[in-house]
């Protein structure tokens, strides 16, 4: 299994054991003609086959839609990221914790550092604020694969055992303090009534009274490969555990069993990652149910979540925020974090289609005035998008396109060949259709059908290389903008300045494995000498620089320049010179990969 070694050792040791132990009985006077010893027998993991969808992503009307989506960057990198888990604050909301090989936020370095346990503020299922290094305090690295449990307050993590063998880890409990999005760990115990010397004891999870843990294992009694095997307590304050058992059947296999998981709030389900039973290729996700200490026969959850790459470490913030991590190809190589978010279409969005060229009808409704008419019930309105690209304009295949409505994401799917995708939504409300892609920038339309008669209407996107944005100043200002940016014609439009750098700063992101720099250039219109615009044009793009590290782009990568009033934009037959003036000032952003 590609990208797991790390966390999942062969466990061969255990083989040669036995072949000595063989060896041993097989010892004969040498008189007596050698016995042949056989090798012991390979442990048989003959996964079946499954091959069914199980999670609807199909729309519906008047029900619930589920989509399947990549967390972007910093969530994911170009390292492996796995292993997620929520630690609630003082406030009530939650601090994510992330296991990664990336290299420490703190010290940077290379992409592929030492497995590393990262925190990040949870704003919503699939927004994370920077991430920081956790504190460890006094644990042992490399460190991950955690999980708190708020019946005793504690994480309780996997860790390198100190000793000279690779593959052996074992399993520990920390006291957690939570201050902003900072955790820090302390008081760290080493599980010594469970940990097994020489073995691989990792990914621990308990259920919601605390008193059993659940972990994996390689250790010698299971039914082959890594087992989950369980523990139990008399209470949540106890530090008393009983000796380790593995589950009874069926869960376990005899191929690898990994990354079990218990939400307290549903803790009669159990979660966990297997390439045994029935799958649909590598490694796939399955829950088991547990009633009065009896665990039913493994579930697959099935396609599209469960691939022929590998699935693993399920994990649940609450009854409807899972994640889990998965090697499928993706843009952005390695272990990738995925979620499953959910959206109540109730009548806005219908459906979403590809238009064939020519078969696009437009009606206009005709009022006829002389006779009173009964009211008229319109149906729902066709946005056709076109998307387009780069200087030349060429269609942004595979470009990810959305509708919003308010903060809702009603749809969210891939531009095809032809750059044009329709979608049919309800008419008398307001919507957002964008468009962004990691290699360029993006472009947002604000959609009004309030009051609107005609039953398709066509917008325009564009994703350009080099970003624009007006970010409008008082003279001689550059930390206080007018609320409303400045659209392409000088007027001021309907998006404002921490907006648009919300959308920039997510563009960015999403380009974070690919990204060298992202460039800033200020510009001013031409009053005032060369030297006060090129100090403006500079404080005005610091000041942009500094609301996007807020949005978590790393300082390291924002260059920021000034052209001052040196490079003006071209100016239109008639123009006023407010338009002109206004117009020229502006801030551009420029991706600059590797």
């Amino acid at each position: 299994m590609t990208g797991l070694h790390k966390f999942v050792p062969t466990g061969s040791a255990w083989f040669v054991l036995l072949l000595l132990l063989n060896a041993m009985s097989c010892s004969a006077p040498v008189e007596i003609p050698p016995l042949v010893c056989p090798p012991p027998p390979v442990p048989v993991c003959s996964p079946g086959t499954f091959n069914q969808t199980l999670l609807d992503t199909v729309l519906h009307l008047g029900h619930v839609q589920s989509h399947i989506t990549m967390l972007p960057v910093p969530p994911n990198s170009g390292a492996e990221d796995y292993a997620m888990a929520f630690i609630p604050d003082a406030s009530g909301e939650y601090i994510a914790l992330l296991t990664s090989n990336r290299a420490s936020v703190q010290e940077g370095g290379s992409a592929m550092g030492t497995q590393r346990v990262f925190s990040a503020r949870l704003y919503s299922t699939t927004h994370f604020g920077p991430l920081k290094d956790v504190n460890t305090g006094d644990a042992p690295l490399p460190l991950g694969a955690a999980f708190y449990s708020k019946a005793d307050g504690l994480l309780y993590f996997s860790a390198k055992a100190n000793n000279d063998d690779p593959d052996d880890y074992d399993l520990y409990s920390a006291t957690v303090q939570v201050s902003g999005d900072v955790v820090t760990l302390s008081n760290t115990r080493a599980l010594t009534g469970v940990n097994a010397e020489g073995h691989f004891d990792s990914q621990p999870t308990l259920d919601a009274i605390g008193t059993h843990l659940y972990f994996v294992s390689d250790r010698p009694g299971g039914d082959g490969g890594t087992d989950i095997w369980y523990a139990e307590r008399t209470s949540a304050t106890s530090n008393e555990w009983s000796s380790p058992q593995p589950l009874p059947e069926p869960v376990n296999s005899a191929c690898d069993e990994l990354s079990p998981f218990i939400l307290a709030s549903d803790p009669n389900t159990l979660y966990f990652a297997s390439n045994g039973h029935e799958t649909v290729g590598g490694y796939d996700l399955f829950k088991t149910h547990i009633t009065n200490g009896r665990f039913s026969e493994p579930e697959n959850l099935g396609k599209p979540i469960n691939t022929t790459s590998d699935e693993v470490f399920p994990s649940l913030l609450n009854d409807t925020a899972f994640f889990w991590s998965s090697n499928v190809p993706a843009n952005v190589a390695g272990m990738n974090l995925y979620t499953i978010t959910r959206t109540f279409i109730g009548g806005h969005l219908v459906q979403a289609q590809v238009p064939e060229p020519g078969r696009i009808e437009t009606q206009h409704l005709q009022m006829d005035t002389s006779h009173p008419a009964p009211p008229v019930v319109l149906g729902p309105v066709e946005i056709i998008a076109h998307v387009t690209r780069g200087a030349d304009n060429r269609p942004a295949i595979g470009a990810d396109i959305y509708v919003h409505k308010d903060s809702l994401e009603l749809y969210r799917g891939m531009i095809p060949e032809s750059g044009m995708i329709g979608f049919k939504v309800n008419r008398d409300a307001e919507y957002d259709v964008g468009a962004e892609t990691e290699e360029t920038f993006f472009d947002v339309r604000h959609v009004d059908l309030r009051g609107f008669k005609d039953s398709v209407i066509h917008v325009d996107l564009h994703l350009p290389d080099t970003l624009v944005i007006r970010i409008n100043f008082p003279f001689d200002d550059y930390e206080h903008p007018y609320e409303f940016t400045i659209d392409d014609n000088g007027q001021p439009s309907s998006m404002t300045w921490q907006k648009a750098l919300d959308l920039t700063g997510h563009s960015a992101l999403r380009s974070m494995s690919k990204l060298r720099e992202l460039l800033l250039i200020g510009n001013t219109d031409s009053l005032g000498t060369d030297a006060y615009n090129n100090r403006l044009g500079r404080e005005r793009a610091q000041f942009v620089a500094s609301e996007l590290e807020k949005r978590g782009i790393p300082k390291e990568i924002v260059r920021v320049e000034s052209r001052g009033r040196t490079d003006p934009v071209v100016r239109r037959l008639g123009e006023s010179d407010e338009i002109f003036r206004l117009r020229s000032r502006r801030v551009e952003f420029i991706k600059v990969f590797q």
